[in-house]
């Protein structure tokens, strides 16, 4: 039986008989009442917080009514899922329980923006019930719930779709296509840093996501967007992971702390008090619904249950024999990231600084030279719109889902695969941080039929 570290993609597709083929999820579905014109399907969210009613609620139900038809909501929070269906501008009804809502809705499509730990309960139940999957990423938190999605995806004809809006970004396009040109040759290693900084970093502390059940810690939550764009870049899978972790700055790592930021007698000398009710779409969604879980949007991020990391770095071999050098640090000044490609003829360089306090007006955010051994440095161009979230990645990933069954292959939708790949290489560097060893990815699951 082949391991994820050598079964090839079209292996994978043609063994598993679940892959996308490049084309939407409209693709798949019947036409209401029988009309001319594209498919309309019957789409629901499980997950009502920011993303689902920014990413996947409002944009869809103004853009994408011709074929989608949202028929229902849910989440354990009723007032949240309330909250979202006003902001999103929907009619449709609100569940608390995922089974009523898929007896009552009937969705034929399934969105999945719950707490990462929930995605692969929601996955296989949607799956075994004959509904097709968009879910955000991380596809899963652990090798167990991996096994558990890629073995419900097995025994039932349906597709899922892994949310990396990242690939979709120009920038991101252009370093791809880069490489497939050729300029630089065969890539020999990788150098990749990840800023996040005291805004946004952080704020992965206020939240669930600063514990391992809720999200696997940064290595899966938020470093499988970077996994899958290396994944992506190298058009090559991960096999062996060596990493370390750390928590250096929040969590313990202070003198005070308090429940939450809005009650915080310490808002003064806090430098991360974080003053939510300037945000009434957060104070909605999240302030109102407090009652009902008891969840706090503007946590602390010094409470002492803080688990998971804010220091990383790893290692990552390829199965073309490539090696990445990974870091992601979630305390620094100014967010971004850096990566160099090193090739046998030449360098490929980015920079793309997306919030720091030295930007000018005129300055652009992303910067792309290629350097040829013994020749000049060129920067590259970047065309295209970076209007909307992640770079202009969001607004493309949601049109090739909904409307455009017409891609290039290398910008053809991430499936269940891509969503493995990913998040078993985060998956891996926990374990190995945890463990201080080595972790073949080989070892963690086992692709079925394959």
């Amino acid at each position: 039986m082949a391991q994820p570290g050598s079964v090839t993609r079209r292996e994978f597709v043609k063994t598993a008989g679940t892959a996308l083929a490049g084309t939407s999820l409209m693709n798949a579905g019947p036409s209401a009442g029988g009309r001319p014109g594209p498919p309309v399907r019957r789409y629901a969210i499980i997950g009502t917080g920011d993303r689902a009613t920014s990413m996947w609620g409002r944009p869809v139900l103004q853009e994408y009514s011709d074929v989608v038809e949202l028929v229902g909501l849910c989440d354990v929070n009723p007032i949240r899922a309330e909250a979202s269906k006003q902001l999103m501008g929907a009619s449709c009804p609100v569940f608390t329980r995922f089974d009523e809502m898929c007896e009552r809705a009937k969705p034929d499509l399934l969105m999945v923006t719950t707490v990462d730990s929930f995605h692969h309960e929601y996955i296989v139940k949607a799956l075994d019930r004959g509904i097709d999957v968009i879910t955000e990423k991380p596809m899963v938190i652990d090798e167990k719930q991996c096994q558990a999605v890629l073995d419900a995806e097995a025994r039932n004809r349906r597709k899922i779709i892994v949310t990396f809006n990242y690939r979709y970004a120009p920038r991101h396009r252009i370093v791809k296509e880069l490489l497939m040109s050729g300029e630089i040759g065969r890539v020999l290693s990788v150098d990749f840093a990840w800023y996040l900084d005291v805004i946004h970093g952080a704020d992965y502390f206020r939240r669930w996501h600063r514990l391992r059940n809720g999200g696997g810690t940064l290595f899966v939550h938020k470093a499988t967007h970077h996994f899958d764009l290396v994944n992506w870049w190298l058009d090559a899978d991960p096999v062996e992971v060596v990493a370390s972790g750390d928590l250096k700055v929040y969590g313990r790592n202070s003198p005070f702390r308090h429940t939450h930021c809005r009650p915080c007698p310490h808002k003064t000398e806090c430098r991360f008090h974080y003053d939510m009710t300037n945000d009434a779409t957060r104070m909605k969604l999240y302030a109102s619904a407090e009652g009902v879980d008891g969840y706090h949007r503007d946590g602390c991020v010094f409470r002492e249950d803080v688990n998971i990391f804010d220091t990383m770095s790893a290692i990552v071999k390829y199965s073309n024999g490539v090696t990445m050098s990974y870091e992601l640090d979630a305390h620094l000044p100014y967010e971004g990231f850096a990566i160099a490609f090193n090739g046998e003829f030449g360098r490929i360089d980015v920079r793309d600084h997306e919030r720091q306090p030295w930007k000018v007006a005129e300055e652009d955010e992303t910067e792309i030279y290629l350097t040829k051994s013994f020749g000049v440095r060129r920067r590259i161009p970047i065309t295209g719109s970076t209007v909307g979230g992640h770079g202009g990645g969001d607004t493309r990933l949601r049109d090739l889902i909904f409307r455009k069954a017409d891609a290039p292959d290398h910008l053809k939708l991430p499936d269940s695969r891509a969503g493995a790949m990913s998040c078993l290489t985060g998956i891996a560097a926990r374990k190995s941080a945890d463990e201080k060893r080595a972790v073949r990815l080989a070892d963690l699951v086992r692709f079925p039929n394959a």
